[in-house]
């Protein structure tokens, strides 16, 4: 009987460990989740994004509710500085990704299979690795790199850089070079990650997740040798000041 009280206290104690704080009134961190095999609108944690945040006033765009919620407070202080954040993408399950991640591998010019996987891991995220799994990203405005050169994309980037940290946002996927990112996607200024849950979901994946998880896909056998884990799950900026 104190053997089966001890075992139950250390359950108890579990979500302490994954960060208590971080977790609650949040989807718990389990393998199948990380790996995106989630059905957002039976998960209670979701809630969907109104359509009218959203960029082409779509339905059915999940995110979870702590990041709804710090969403729309971070859209009201934006839009009194003239600055309109509107989604372009929120979540995506594990088959949702892997239709997007077989299209494209599919239509590449890229002959060679590490090369092809390559190519597309510029932009896109393998099925089972894609933080948009979680419930925490969203993107916003435009995904195209020419957007954010215009004064519109010129302004909007410069406010989240200098205000999204005030809302639990940050830019996972900054330029890389010497002193900055070494691996991993292209710099995305449209991609913003809910730090305050992305976080411990980043630190549990690198804990439980391996290669040998990710799987189910065309070009699933590349994952070990382009350590897709390391360069690309893990290959993020370290915090909402970087």
């Amino acid at each position: 009987m104190k053997r089966l009280l001890i075992a139950v206290y250390i359950l108890c104690l579990l979500p302490l460990q994954l960060g208590a704080q971080e977790v609650i009134g949040a989807a718990f961190p389990t393998k199948e989740f990380l790996l995106g095999k989630t059905h957002f609108e039976k998960d209670t944690n979701f809630v969907e994004i109104d359509p009218a945040y959203t960029v082409l006033r779509r339905p059915n765009n999940f995110i979870q509710k702590r990041t709804l919620e710090a969403f729309i407070k971070m859209r009201e202080a934006a839009l009194k500085d003239g600055v309109k954040l509107t989604a372009t993408s929120a979540s995506r399950n594990f088959w949702v990704q892997r239709y997007i991640w077989e299209q494209k591998w599919k239509k590449s010019t890229v002959v060679a299979g590490a090369a092809r996987a390559r190519s597309i891991l510029q932009y896109n995220s393998m099925c089972g690795t894609s933080r948009h799994h979680w419930g925490t990203e969203l993107d916003f405005n435009s995904p195209k790199l020419s957007y954010w050169n215009t004064p519109d994309g010129i302004k909007t980037y410069k406010w989240l850089c200098e205000n999204a940290h005030k809302f639990g946002f940050y830019q996972p996927y900054t330029a890389k070079g010497p002193g900055m990112r070494e691996h991993g996607y292209n710099e995305e200024k449209w991609h913003w990650s809910y730090f305050p849950l992305a976080s411990v979901y980043t630190q549990k994946y690198r804990e439980i997740i391996t290669v040998e998880d990710i799987k189910g896909f065309l070009g699933e056998k590349y994952v070990s040798e382009l350590k897709v884990i390391e360069h690309y799950v893990l290959g993020v900026a370290i915090s909402p000041e970087v």
